[in-house]
């Protein structure tokens, strides 16, 4: 029996649809490397010290010497009702210009889960100051006495400091802000220090907040950052 003749047009279709399964495959895998490496870098502004009068008057005094440091604590919110909704990406404690400074991230998904949450009429625009945030440091005030650090024990005080300046930027996925809190100080007789973040720009403090994060604890070490380049340049030219 004869061997039918072979369909070019059935072979033709057959290398489109592999080129097409190839180029779904390529597109898929770009995008997850997108989504995963790249997408979550925040820009580069966002990344480094902001110089202030402070900052730039103890790097004055200390120069290389000025001390730098952060804790290795909780990147992202992880309760039942918040997880994943506020991450920090980059947080310095400045001691000689009592200052610290923390990138704060949320995703646009974020801004959905606030409407709902809250019951807004409309989803927060991207890029707007919408969130409060605020750092609470609590102080051991009988320090030699650890047996009254309980949660209601007035033996702790709640000091709240609320950021002197602000930088927002955004990408696609992600609306990230810089704060500077200025009149820190992290003395042996602070326990911890966490980040408060609460909707709308006049929230009420006795009320829970929205998301948390822990930056210092003192039975945490330590962890030495060291000021690069670019932010050199920008505290010695900084005033000039």
């Amino acid at each position: 029996m004869a061997r039918p003749p072979k369909s070019y047009a059935l072979w033709i279709a057959g290398i489109c649809a592999k080129m097409l399964f190839t180029l779904l495959i390529a597109a898929v895998c770009f995008f997850m490397i997108w989504r995963v490496f790249i997408s979550a870098n925040p820009p580069a502004a966002m990344d480094r010290l902001v110089p202030n009068e402070a900052l730039a008057a103890a790097y004055r005094t200390h120069g290389d010497e000025l001390e730098l440091y952060n804790q290795k604590q909780p990147s992202i919110t992880k309760g039942d009702d918040n997880y994943g909704y506020f991450g920090v990406t980059h947080f310095v404690f400045i001691p000689e210009a009592q200052q610290l400074q923390l990138t704060l991230r949320y995703n646009n998904s974020t801004l959905k889960y606030t409407k709902e949450a809250l019951g807004l009429s409309d989803i927060p625009l991207r890029g707007e100051e919408i969130f409060d945030a605020s750092v609470v440091q609590v102080v051991d005030l009988t320090p030699d006495d650890l047996a009254d650090n309980t949660d209601d024990s007035l033996m702790l005080q709640k000091v709240r400091h609320t950021p002197t300046a602000h930088i927002i930027d955004t990408t696609a996925l992600y609306t990230y802000v810089l704060y500077t809190f200025d009149g820190i100080t992290i003395s042996d007789d602070t326990i911890t220090a966490y980040l408060d973040v609460y909707y709308g720009l006049e929230p009420d403090y006795a009320t829970p907040a929205f998301g948390t994060l822990r930056l210092y604890h003192r039975e945490d070490p330590k962890l030495e950052v060291k000021l690069t380049s670019k932010e050199e340049k920008l505290l010695k030219e900084y005033g000039n």
